[in-house]
């Protein structure tokens, strides 16, 4: 087969792949080990029927019952000869009214606010809501009573001394709060590529660096409300290159949820927000 023609078969295939994904929203009814059967509510694809059920693949951060007899959204894509669910969002579940009510409040509030604007050390957060890594909705009010360390990242980051860095920094603030037996203190990352960080994503992303989840949260929502919140807490994006260049923050927020310590930028001491969250709780 001369190479001319292996290049047209490639370019047919690849083409396949591409005109079979597309977007599908369904009720989960049952799940197996790597699969889900879905009733599907919605497709652009002609390949579901609304109303039938049909089986598919999932990738390790879903895997599990966390969507089972819930409705989802995904991106349903067609290969390894199967049908696959990726960036597997909820639709439904305990707190999704309220989260939607508290960042339909949220927007309203920050949407026109000016970058230049963004909260500052001494102020009260506004109530935001979230999904975590696990597929549940939370609000930033559930973590009330307690020290909570905020940094932002996106998984697919690259440059070593940023997401990757502070997201290491992290994981070793957890371990060396256990050892000072700081129990009041959690931790938050907030991913801004919605895009491309669903829940199990961010579940298989804790899970490479070692991340205990009894006290940290990797949180992920929809594009405008992430949006919001990038602006709200002053950090700056751009996309280029197929990446995402931006600002750096890590924030340190005191029991009653007001901004405590604020350190720009990708370089921030373990051990200063360590000492800052003991004088917090150190009390206790």
């Amino acid at each position: 087969m001369g190479l001319k023609v292996q290049l047209l078969l490639f370019g047919a295939v690849f083409m396949q792949c591409i005109l079979s994904a597309g977007s599908i929203s369904g009720f989960v009814e049952s799940t197996t080990e790597n699969r889900y059967r879905l009733t599907v509510l919605s497709s652009d694809i002609v390949d579901f029927n609304v109303g039938d059920a049909y089986e598919f693949n999932v990738g390790l951060g879903d895997q599990g019952s966390m969507y089972e007899g819930r409705k989802i959204q995904a991106e349903v894509v067609y290969y390894s000869e199967r049908w696959n669910l990726e960036k597997i969002f909820p639709i439904d579940g305990f707190g999704a009214k309220a989260y939607r009510d508290a960042n339909t409040k949220f927007h309203k509030r920050v949407a026109t606010m000016s970058r230049r604007n963004f909260i500052k050390e001494g102020e009260y957060v506004l109530p935001f809501s979230g999904i975590n890594q696990d597929g549940d909705f939370f609000q930033i009010k559930d973590f009330l009573g307690k020290a909570v360390v905020i940094n932002f990242i996106f998984t697919r980051c690259r440059a070593l001394e940023m997401c990757p860095a502070s997201t290491k920094r992290m994981s070793i603030l957890q371990e060396r709060a256990r050892e000072l037996g700081l129990d009041d203190i959690h931790f938050l990352t907030i991913s801004f590529d919605p895009e491309n960080d669903s829940p199990g994503i961010l579940k298989q992303y804790a899970e490479s660096y070692e991340l205990e989840l009894d006290n940290f949260t990797l949180m992920t929502s929809k594009s405008e409300w992430i949006d919001d919140l990038m602006r709200y807490f002053g950090i700056i994006r751009m996309q280029e290159d197929g990446t995402i260049n931006h600002t750096m923050a890590t924030l340190l927020l005191d029991p009653q949820g007001r901004v405590h310590f604020r350190k720009e930028g990708s370089k921030w001491g373990i051990e200063e927000f360590l000492s800052k969250a003991e004088d917090l709780l150190g009390n206790r």
